[in-house]
């Protein structure tokens, strides 16, 4: 049962990590990776050997998906021996001076697992074998202080990489502190950083905009998380849903009355896409603000596939309030344009203000003809058949009220 447990744990991990291997070659991993599961952590190195000896011509890059594998399924001893394995066999085996990759890579695992003192051995075993190092390695190293939260290393380290022309920092260097700043909520030190990058004539990446922009909102710094967003678009950066939420935040501490109106306009200028948790928070909004226009205008930005609930909630919400204003022809054009996205009415208070609207305009046969449209998709409750009796009682409509008392009985309603 534990060993059923864990394989399905690390498939799920596997998925990700070895999306490119084959059949047979995925039925190699899970054996290898239930046996590593199975067996115990001084076992784990001599399984490695002998599933290489097994296999000779196996693609030397396959202990990356086990690694990965291991630490997604809670395995992060085993994954750490899995990297000592390769950093013996890189030692053992030799590798080429210019070959930096293989000792990168596992230091990148030792980020991932926050083991500094392992990254800091590779990296020390790369120079032992004379390997010409290069910003890589040193990202990746700067990147494992930062995981376990030594600042002092990852900074002396970048100090190191100024003064040597062969790995000086670049763009990646720059984003992984103003990262690990935000997470931190150092504004200032994020700002340093950012600036530090652009006098080094460096653009940050998008995941380094996310990190300033929701850092800043996260410290109310609200006017650097404007700056830096307004510089992000100035880039032609397409921003991500997690920087639009942070956006969205933005302006509703800072604006009244016209938030929803400027953020939508903000990502219908930008042809930017928008997530279902923003989607359903801008509907919230529009709905709770009953604002019809700015309600138009979300309802005309969004994926009406993608968004059936929300686009839904529109609707009605675009009903409701031409029902309330006995706008009739804006509020029959709004239904029609709603059935014919195949959609329907999601609460009897909907229903139930059309039908009133209809009655204050004496449009009797016009609420029989909404009435018929909808028969056949929509069930009247209870309350919708009062009002429609009580009207019809009102205006002296005898046959109407008889045929309405009818289909009440039929439903179900005494």
């Amino acid at each position: 049962m534990a060993v059923a447990a864990a394989r399905r744990r690390l498939w799920r991990g596997m998925r990700t990590a070895a999306a490119a291997t084959t059949a047979s070659g995925e039925e190699l991993y899970a054996s290898l990776l239930s046996r590593l599961v199975a067996e115990p952590e001084c076992r784990v190195k001599a399984t490695m050997e002998e599933a290489t000896s097994s296999v000779p011509h196996r693609d030397g890059a396959f202990w990356e998906p086990l690694a990965a594998a291991l630490v997604r399924a809670s395995y992060p001893a085993k994954a750490h021996l899995v990297l000592e394995w390769k950093l013996e066999r890189l030692l053992k085996e030799g590798v080429n001076s210019y070959n930096c990759e293989p000792y990168s890579t596992i230091i990148r695992f030792c980020g991932e697992t926050r083991n500094a003192a392992l990254g800091m051995r590779v990296f020390e075993c790369a120079e032992a074998q004379g390997i010409q190092l290069n910003t890589d390695i040193f990202n990746a190293l700067i990147n494992t202080f930062l995981s376990v939260g030594d600042l002092l290393a990852a900074v002396t380290l970048y100090e190191t990489m100024e003064g040597i022309e062969d790995y000086k920092p670049d763009r990646a260097t720059y984003d992984a502190f103003i990262s690990a700043f935000s997470w931190l909520r150092s504004g200032d030190a994020m700002m340093s950083w950012y600036l530090a990058a652009k006098n080094a004539g460096f653009v940050p990446g998008i995941q380094a905009f996310e990190s300033l922009i929701v850092g800043f909102v996260m410290l109310n710094k609200l006017d650097d998380a404007e700056l830096v967003f307004k510089e992000m678009v100035s880039f032609e950066m397409k921003p991500t849903c997690t920087i639009l939420e942070a956006k969205l935040e933005v302006l509703s501490r800072t604006e009244e009355g016209n938030r929803v109106k400027s953020f939508i306009k903000l990502v219908s200028d930008g042809d930017w896409e928008l997530n279902k948790a923003l989607v359903d928070r801008l509907t919230r909004l529009c709905l709770d603000g009953g604002e019809v226009d700015i309600m138009e205008q979300l309802l005309a930005l969004i994926q009406k596939e993608a968004h059936f609930s929300s686009a839904t909630q529109l609707h009605c919400g675009i009903i409701r309030f031409y029902a309330s204003a006995d706008l009739l022809s804006d509020m029959e054009h709004a239904i029609d344009r709603m059935l014919d996205d195949g959609m329907m009415f999601l609460c009897p208070e909907d229903v139930e203000a059309v039908i009133c609207s209809y009655f204050r305009h004496k449009a009797f046969d016009r609420l029989e003809m909404f009435l018929n449209r909808i028969r056949s998709l929509y069930m009247l409750t209870r309350s919708s058949y009062d009002i429609l009796v009580a009207g019809f009682q009102r205006f002296d409509l005898h046959q109407r009220l008889e045929a309405t008392i009818k289909d009440m009985r039929e439903a179900g309603f005494a």
